[in-house]
């Protein structure tokens, strides 16, 4: 049997990692996924992480946070928003999604 859920996704530099990490610990998240993360932006071409980066900090990274309750979810993006991005660039956006095991979430 599935359940409905909420996936937060974020995108931004690498160097921004642990301090979004942080946040989403510290507001009940039980777990992420960290990917490294390539592509086209507004402002330029990010490079995939099949290349080299001068400064490995500077490669993209996406991070993504399943919570059972959308609440959570939005909760979450809101203090990453206010925390983090206000001086750095980054993209959020939820999805929803359906899992297996709610009580892991």
């Amino acid at each position: 049997m599935f359940y409905k859920a909420t996936k937060l996704i974020v995108i931004t530099e690498n160097f921004m990692r642990e301090d979004i990490c942080a946040i989403i610990d510290a507001c009940g998240g039980s777990g992420y996924t960290l990917v490294p993360a390539g592509g086209k932006g507004l402002h330029h071409v990010h490079d995939t992480p099949d290349k080299a980066t001068v400064v490995p900090d500077f490669s993209n990274v996406k991070i993504e946070v399943v919570c059972a309750d959308r609440a959570k979810a939005e909760h979450m993006a809101e203090q990453i928003l206010s925390q983090c991005f206000k001086n750095y660039s980054g993209i959020m956006y939820l999805e929803d999604v359906e899992i297996l095991r709610p009580e892991h979430f």
